[in-house]
């Protein structure tokens, strides 16, 4: 019985030797290995100290873990196989190398349309070429989805710009005598409007409209340079001039319609309309057309009118000190600067301010530093002012043309000059001798 048991634990004890021995790791020749030899984890790229024979039916893996994890993903680190085809590789280079180049194509043609869309109204060999390239590129087989749908992008604002170009245009309300839309419109509408017959929300809408469509005309261009400030200066920004004969044209048709009143109790009427008409133009971020009111009202042959005056409302009254604070010169135009700050386009901003702002840094700034290097500085603050400017031209406004509303806002005929609306003002209300 002693011999047995004695028997049981040396064969106990050999058993356990083999199981831990290191000697079952044994280094193996790829030539001399059979399949049935390898563990199912081992990889034919593995370390050849991580391969391992199995030496009987019942023996087990004696790896850790994170050898097997080794194991397994062995592969992954090594290059292709032999057995792929060189050309299947130079179609695929081929390949990524035409996405690369779609994918930057197209990058810069959508920033191009997006913040330099001017380029295109002014260029229609520019504009067409651009579209048929994108065309070209929608026929490509092998376009991806996110490529196809850019491209798509792209030439919908493109189109876009066509559709609001057809609208109305800045030649159609600054020439009103060869206007075909002009025509159209007294065509269309034979009897005239009076301010009577229209609502303090028509005119501020179309104001709006109208202001902005003059506002986003003007091209980045004219910006450079001051060349509002210069001998020939409808020559070389002929929008900036076009956009201040605008202001002018609304202001005076303002101050014309008030004065055209005969009656104290009307000429108060008018004026409150008119500051009910400003009033909306700021809820439409109008202050273009609020300080075109505004300005009107503060005219000598107007302002003078202390009887019309003593007949307007204490509302509309402080409504006007409000939206004079807004758009007010003092600091330069500091409170108008914080609002443009907080609005969301769409937008049109007094150009005024800008051009006050571009002439100061172009007179106050050299061009170039002591050393002879162009001053960069400056070439950054001019290109904040005309990036901003850009932001608010690019947003459009959701407004529908009136046509009964243009005629009566673009009728030159309603329109008084200065010295007019003085005499008639002296008229109606006469000086008062000194006592």
């Amino acid at each position: 019985m002693d011999a047995f048991c004695g028997k049981l634990r040396r064969s106990i004890r050999r058993a356990v030797l083999e199981t831990v021995s290191l000697d079952k790791f044994i280094p193996e020749s790829p030539a001399t290995s059979e399949s049935g030899d390898l563990s199912p984890c081992r990889s034919p790229s593995a370390s050849r100290h991580m391969r391992y024979r199995q030496t009987g039916e019942n023996s087990r893996c004696a790896v850790s873990p994170a050898s097997a994890f080794a194991i397994a993903t062995a592969a992954a680190s090594h290059g292709p196989s032999q057995g792929v085809c060189s050309s299947e590789r130079t179609c695929d280079k081929e390949f990524m190398i035409r996405r690369a180049a779609t994918n930057r194509v197209l990058n810069v043609l959508r920033h191009w349309v997006s913040k330099h869309s001017q380029d295109f109204d002014m260029n229609s060999d520019l504009k067409s070429g651009v579209v048929s390239l994108l065309d070209e590129v929608l026929r490509d087989p092998d376009l991806l989805p996110q490529e196809r749908k850019a491209t798509t992008n792209i030439l919908s604002a493109l189109s876009q710009d066509e559709q609001d170009e057809s609208q109305l245009k800045i030649e159609d309300i600054l020439q009103m005598k060869s206007c075909p839309l002009l025509h159209f419109i007294v065509a269309e509408s034979p009897k005239a409007e009076c301010l009577e017959s229209l609502s303090a929300m028509e005119l501020a809408e179309q104001i709006t409209l109208l202001d902005h469509i003059v506002f986003r005309g003007i091209p980045y261009e004219e910006f450079l340079g001051q060349g509002w400030m210069k001998v020939d200066k409808t020559e070389r920004t002929p929008y900036i001039m076009k956009t201040s004969q605008h202001f002018n044209n609304m202001s005076n048709l303002v101050a014309s319609q008030i004065m055209a009143n005969a009656d104290v109790g009307s000429r108060a009427g008018a004026i409150e309309k008119w500051l009910a008409v400003a009033d909306i133009c700021r809820c439409l971020n109008n202050y273009n057309g609020v300080l075109e009111i505004t300005s009107a009202l503060n005219r000598t042959a107007i302002y003078r009118l202390k009887k019309t005056w003593a007949k307007v409302c204490r509302q509309t009254k402080s409504l006007m000190d409000r939206l004079q604070k807004i758009v007010s010169s003092e600091g330069r135009f500091k409170n108008l600067r914080e609002t443009l700050k907080n609005c969301n386009p769409p937008c049109v901003p007094y150009l005024g301010m800008y051009l006050t702002d571009l002439a100061f840094i172009e007179e106050g700034t050299p061009n170039f530093t002591a050393e002879g290097l162009v001053n960069f500085s400056k070439m950054r603050m001019i290109s904040h002012i005309i990036r901003e400017i850009r932001q608010f031209q690019q947003a459009p406004y959701r407004i529908e043309h009136q046509t009964k509303v243009t005629q009566f806002l673009l009728d030159k005929s309603l329109v008084m000059d200065e010295d007019t609306l003085y005499e008639l003002s002296l008229k109606m209300e006469p000086r008062v001798a000194p006592s």
